[in-house]
């Protein structure tokens, strides 16, 4: 495997007749936006099926993992038609059993259930993700940069701001951490503060002597997005 390569490509089901096809695209987002930004890019599978070569050649030189809603595995198969082999290939079917009945075909009208699943399908993700990328070597998943093959509507979301010590610190995604953690459940008051730390230590390194300071900052603005408030870019 080239030294070049430097993400991992990511391509879900297009399909729209069941859940698990919304629930596999919404997934996917997670990842790119919030849970591994900075090691994945996504491939559109129309595109890469109607000819696009730069999505093709993506998937010829990079570590690629497909998501698709069922056992039909239609990403797979056109990308492994087109480019060969996949790094990994999940199907959302197999990852929630059951849990995807209360699920609905359109993110319009999503439910709890919906939202859980979509987590919990990124999560599978994004391991996934760690995983592929341990396995191709030391180096080949470090860099920054992306072949060219990036569909653009994916694009990684920028960070909100809490300042730390004086100064102005960007976490990855902050809204959306804050959105998982109102979808969990988590209160915006002092007895959840130590909840909230530890979902953002999952997405962002905080030193054991910031925790105090991370805290207090953190409730602060998770208060303010309960109210309305979106988190500073």
């Amino acid at each position: 495997m080239s030294a070049e390569i430097t993400k991992v490509g990511i391509i879900s089901c297009s399909g729209e007749a069941i859940p698990e096809g919304t629930i596999s695209r919404l997934a996917t987002r997670r990842v790119l936006e919030l849970l591994r930004p900075n090691a994945t890019v996504t491939l559109c599978l129309p595109l890469f099926l109607s000819g696009n070569e730069a999505e093709r050649n993506f998937a010829k030189t990079h570590p690629t993992i497909t998501i698709d809603g069922c056992e039909k595995q239609c990403a797979k198969w056109g990308t492994e038609q087109h480019s060969g082999p996949v790094s990994s290939a999940l199907v959302v079917t197999d990852i929630l059993g059951t849990q995807a009945a209360g699920c609905h075909r359109s993110s319009r009208d999503a439910s709890q259930p919906d939202k859980q699943a979509v987590w919990a399908v990124a999560e599978r993700i994004a391991a996934e993700v760690d995983t592929v990328l341990v396995e191709t070597g030391p180096g080949d998943g470090a860099a920054v940069g992306t072949s060219g093959a990036q569909c653009l509507c994916s694009s990684p979301m920028p960070g909100g701001k809490v300042t730390i010590q004086g100064a102005a610190v960007s976490i990855p995604g902050l809204a959306l951490i804050f959105e998982q953690c109102a979808e969990r459940n988590i209160a915006a008051d002092t007895g959840s503060a130590a909840a909230l730390l530890e979902v953002v230590k999952i997405y962002h390194r905080i030193l054991p002597e910031e925790e105090t300071e991370y805290r207090s900052a953190l409730l602060a603005a998770y208060q303010e997005f309960r109210n309305g408030v979106t988190p500073t870019k």
